[in-house]
């Protein structure tokens, strides 16, 4: 799961933007799409002579027969690589399947929206977290929960951070999580000797640091949900209820620490702030201004790797955990995105066959060992370098998609809290105003 490096815009496995939920209404645009692959005359040699592990197929799917599509948005480069090599590991696990493998180019959710509307949907296909909840409330997606009785599928392996996006509020499944993502703290060790373990030293470091570590401020931080919700949790606050029903975000604990996130980023001038937003510094989003050397330390995910290899090669950083919060407990926050079956895919069967292996311990293992993504499942080595990002899969909440319309929860609450930095006010009572009405809404499923 790859994700656009934009400071507006969190993780989102490739795609991004709120899908329409009433897909009636939305017109598929007009864009040419890429040909549909048939995986058992194209998958020779897929493997490039690279060992895979063997078995991984549920004995149910061993014998179901039949054609399968599968669909998601297009991959390119280390991604595309690896899909490829997993579809066709799947191939060859499964040859009673006659396997097809359509990207979608585009607009990924719009152009979803409109295979469903039109009742065209792939056997099998991506689901980003940000809309899934919109998804299975509307009666998208197939519910999952008697193909894996029937199968005997195990899904307890599923990190509950990854999985519980995809699962009604009765607890059905709808989709199995294809992998994962975590924030944590990636610094440059030339500017950073030992990176803090809590939010004080986190503090306390910054504050020594000013005009010392990093030529813009010592902290490059994000102004939305997309990275603060990690923050507000490791400060005793949140957004919801444990359960999911109660709006929070007007508690004393949430006001609290949203205003305590909103003060790292006070000043906002080069060389006196603590923190400042990656537009501020001039740069694009947080990772470019710890390439540039514009911040010491930043907040991202596993797809900080593969832009640092190869568009600054030469800085040395390193990840460490989030640093705990006055919550007392590490947390952090994951993105993810789902492999799920339609409510009119034609090829139910099939396509679930394909899903215990795409999502079981041995497709999951060559799907993330090159590092393009995190296991989902505690059951799957962790690919080389990732250890301390994996590390945080243990103790994740779910980044976004938690709650129906979740797209303009983050909205609601980025517009605000940029317009009170930018400002110059800092009053997190403002945020909490513009946001809670928002997710009121979510909550009663309008």
């Amino acid at each position: 799961m790859s994700s656009e490096p934009s400071e507006s815009a969190g993780p989102s496995g490739g795609a991004s933007g709120e899908p329409s939920t009433t897909p009636e209404a939305t017109p598929t645009p007009e864009i040419t799409q890429p040909p549909a692959v048939d995986l058992g005359s194209s998958c020779g040699g897929a493997a490039g002579g690279s060992p895979l592990p063997s078995g991984g197929v549920n004995d149910w799917a061993a014998g179901i027969s039949g054609d399968v599509t599968i669909s998601g948005w297009q991959s390119t480069g280390a991604e595309g690589d690896a899909l490829t090599q997993t579809l066709c590991a799947a191939q060859a696990a499964l040859p009673n399947l006659h396997i097809t493998y359509q990207p979608i180019a585009g607009d990924y959710p719009t152009l979803m929206a409109g295979n469903i509307a039109a009742r065209t949907v792939p056997d099998l296909f991506y689901v980003n977290a940000d809309y899934a909840q919109n998804w299975i409330d509307q009666g998208y997606l197939e519910k999952l929960d008697d193909h894996a009785a029937t199968a005997n599928f195990d899904t307890s392996a599923f990190f509950e951070g990854a999985s519980s996006i995809f699962k009604s509020k009765d607890g059905g499944w709808y989709g199995y999580p294809k992998d994962t993502n975590t924030i944590a703290l990636a610094y440059n060790q030339d500017m950073v000797q030992k990176p803090p373990k809590t939010m004080d030293e986190l503090v306390t470091w910054a504050k020594d640091n000013v005009g010392k570590a990093g030529k813009k401020a010592p902290l490059c931080l994000n102004p939305g949900l997309d990275r603060g919700l990690a923050f507000i949790y490791a400060q005793g606050g949140s957004i919801l209820s444990d359960d999911g029903t109660k709006n929070t975000i007007d508690t004393p604990e949430a006001k609290s620490a949203i205003q305590w996130y909103m003060d790292l980023f006070k000043d906002g001038k080069p060389g006196t702030s603590l923190g400042m937003t990656a537009s501020a510094m001039g740069d694009g989003w947080c990772g470019e201004a710890l390439g540039k050397g514009d911040a010491a330390i930043v907040f991202e995910g596993g797809w900080l790797d593969p832009f640092m290899s190869s568009t600054y090669p030469d800085i040395k950083y390193k990840w460490a955990e989030m640093p705990t919060g006055s919550s007392g407990s590490p947390v952090t926050i994951s993105y993810t995105v789902s492999y799920s079956i339609g409510a009119d895919s034609q090829n139910k069967d099939q396509a679930y066959a394909l899903l215990t292996y795409l999502t079981g311990p041995v497709g999951m293992q060559i799907w993330t060992q090159s590092g393009v993504a995190l296991p989902s499942r505690s059951d799957v080595p962790v690919p080389a370098g990732k250890e301390v990002l994996a590390k945080g899969s243990d103790y994740a909440k779910p980044g976004s998609g938690f709650i129906a319309n979740y797209g303009d929860v983050q909205t609601a609450f980025q517009a605000e809290f940029t317009n009170q930095i930018q400002s110059g006010t800092f009053d997190a009572g403002k945020v909490i105003d513009k946001t809670k009405p928002v997710i009121d809404k979510g909550l009663s499923g309008q």
